[in-house]
């Protein structure tokens, strides 16, 4: 279940859900010609913008069955402009960021102070990988804006977007959580493997010292990245050495740390076939593990399943 959204407080903005009467706030910008002009939509009227913003609404949340984060930015109590954040995969590493400010505060610093704000929440609160931003060629304050992220530029596509009657070029430009190291708070990052045996039952380990049940896996040392993180571990683990091209990144999740009370994990998860050829196979535990345990994710969670654990079941059993 995912966290309630919480305003994003930086230095001058807030940064919070929509709310119907934002309406006329957005309409004042929106609907005006030059800030369309390198939108894919055209001005906004009335009844196209009560539309758009009940569908933005939902977007309070990348963990949400909307699967976006879109947030409308406050100064001194008044709405100047919009940021969205959106997952561009199934897994949720990749993403895709926009926004749109009204022209009386261009120049003031805020769709940079907006803009960079989202960033760390995708990088930091999400765990994404990489987010990419994708703009109208003619939109030189974007481009300067994304050059001032510190965002790449990777592209330039030819006449590939149809809009209002033309041809347009386009522009890529990237961020990846690894151009700059960041902060994640308080929150502990890790790589899992979910190991299945023939029959679907998944392999769990119990550390020493704790009481919780979890995927094989645990924190990256330095300078290292999760898939390398997750081969390691489960070889210190349990003495398995997996096949590096058969990793398969499930996703990355946010949710509270099993064994340290009150601080919130982000956890890389990859799936791996090794185990899959026979029912419930002898492992032995290594290193720091206590015990392992098969569980039949179909059967009813043991009270000892950690918070990941449970998370990644129900997203088995419902498809999600």
């Amino acid at each position: 279940m995912s966290a309630p959204f919480v305003p994003i407080r930086t230095e001058r903005l807030v940064l919070r859900p929509y709310v119907e009467s934002d309406l006329d706030a957005l309409l004042a910008y929106y609907s005006r010609p030059e800030v369309a002009r390198y939108l894919l939509s055209r001005p906004w009227t009335l009844e196209s913008g009560r539309a758009v913003v009940a569908e933005r609404m939902g977007g309070v949340g990348l963990d949400t069955p909307g699967r976006a984060l879109t947030v409308v930015v406050e100064h001194e109590g008044q709405v100047i402009g919009d940021v969205g954040l959106w997952a561009s995969d199934g897994t949720g590493t990749k993403g895709e960021i926009g926004w749109v400010f009204h022209p009386d505060v261009e120049g003031q610093g805020f769709a940079n102070e907006a803009a960079r704000a989202i960033l760390e929440v995708g990088f930091g609160r999400y765990g994404m990988h990489r987010i990419v931003a994708q703009l109208d060629a003619r939109n030189t304050a974007s481009a300067a804006l994304c050059e001032r992220l510190g965002m790449h530029l990777e592209a330039r596509h030819r006449q590939d977007w149809w809009s209002k009657g033309e041809w347009t070029d386009s522009l890529v430009y990237a961020a990846l959580a690894t151009d700059h190291p960041r902060d994640v708070g308080d929150a502990i990052v890790v790589s899992a493997v979910v190991l299945r045996d023939a029959n679907g039952s998944v392999l769990t380990v119990r550390k020493r010292g704790t009481t919780s049940f979890m995927h094989p896996g645990g924190k990256p040392e330095a300078g290292e990245a999760p898939p390398q993180c997750a081969l390691r571990e489960v070889l210190e683990e349990l003495g398995l050495t997996l096949e590096p091209q058969l990793l398969d990144l499930v996703g990355v999740y946010r949710t509270a740390a099993a064994n340290e009370v009150g601080r919130p994990l982000i956890a890389s998860v990859f799936s791996h076939p090794h185990l899959s050829a026979r029912s419930r196979p002898d492992v032995v535990p290594a290193a720091e593990i206590e015990e392992v345990r098969w569980l039949d994710p179909t059967a009813d969670l043991p009270d000892d399943a950690a918070p990941l654990l449970r998370l990644l079941v129900h997203d088995m059993s419902t498809g999600a």
